[in-house]
């Protein structure tokens, strides 16, 4: 094995550990009582360890894509009002990160930030589904989206 390659190897196995260490972690105790897993991403596709991250969208591109978002984030919003009815008072930052393929389909996305396994999997599922413009440079693009959940006061 050339020094390359026992460098990937080392990458590898250091990737698997602390994925293996996340798995058995056990959930922090909250103040309410309830307990709440340690870890809210879900990947829903997993890229080739060993490809090149694609490049982040500029200029009008980047305009663009978030002008989309914000007009379908409707559905984002729904996936948080559901998950307040049982948790009234989950709030946070969550960020969804995803790549737009060559044709403009979600290749792969996950969701991070927030500790509530549900309302991570309901926005992966709706982002998904969203198609955008084919990337002006002809490949994928790779795209990270906050958003900033809380709950409104009630009147």
């Amino acid at each position: 094995m050339n020094l390359r390659q026992c460098i990937f190897a080392l990458l590898l196995l250091a990737i698997a550990a602390a994925r293996a260490d996340t798995a058995v972690a056990k959930p922090a105790p909250s103040g309410d009582g309830a307990a709440r897993p340690k870890a809210a991403s879900m990947l829903v596709e997993e890229a080739d360890e060993a490809e090149v991250a694609p490049p982040a969208p500029a200029g009008d591109e980047k305009r663009a894509i978030g002008d989309y978002i914000r007009t379908n984030s409707s559905d984002i919003q729904e996936c948080y009002a559901k998950r307040l009815q049982e948790r009234p008072r989950l709030q946070g930052k969550l960020v969804a990160h995803f790549d737009i393929g060559p044709t403009g389909r979600i290749i792969g996305a996950t969701a991070d930030g927030i500790p509530d396994r549900d309302l991570v999997l309901c926005i992966v599922t709706v982002v998904r589904k969203w198609e955008f413009d084919k990337p002006a440079a002809g490949g994928k693009l790779r795209i990270a989206y906050p958003w900033k959940f809380e709950p409104q006061p009630s009147r």
